[in-house]
């Protein structure tokens, strides 16, 4: 089986722990987030470790530009993971109610930031496959990203 690495993309508060917590740590996936790791030597070693161990991974960050992600879809891809990317639907004002409600706040303004450096990911990224999400009332909605290149 193909080792593969999930990266998120979406701002803050948009469902992204959420989502790993109960859709991929149940199956075993590597939890790499900035979030618990706070410094990026600390992300690469960790990240670097899990590539040496074949481990399934998931990226747990806001990853808005481009250039963010590239930080991991290169390294990913010489070490012959499949790389997917989950984009996050949000609307920065549902974001800023769900971050008020939960134990770790980010400043309202820090949301709006990232919000406006949002870049939409696409597959010339490097990723084989992008799937678009959205919290339902029910949990997460998935669907398969379509670009509009491809409409």
């Amino acid at each position: 089986m193909q080792k593969k690495a999930i990266i998120f993309v979406g701002i803050q508060a948009s469902g992204k722990s959420t989502f790993y917590r109960e859709r991929l740590k149940p199956l075993g996936y590597t939890h790499v987030s900035m979030d618990l790791l706070h410094y990026r030597r600390r992300e690469q070693r960790m990240l670097d470790q899990s590539i040496s161990s074949g481990e399934s991974i998931v990226i747990d960050n806001t990853n808005p530009t481009r250039e963010d992600r590239q930080r991991y879809i290169p390294k990913l891809k010489a070490a012959g993971y499949r790389v997917e990317c989950y984009f996050f639907q949000s609307r920065v004002k549902d974001c800023i109610l769900r971050n008020e409600e939960r134990g770790m706040k980010v400043p309202s303004h820090a949301i709006a930031a990232t919000s406006n450096k949002l870049e939409m990911p696409s597959r010339v990224e490097g990723f084989d496959n992008i799937f678009f999400v959205r919290i339902a009332p029910d949990g997460f909605d998935v669907s398969t990203f379509i670009e509009e290149d491809e409409l």
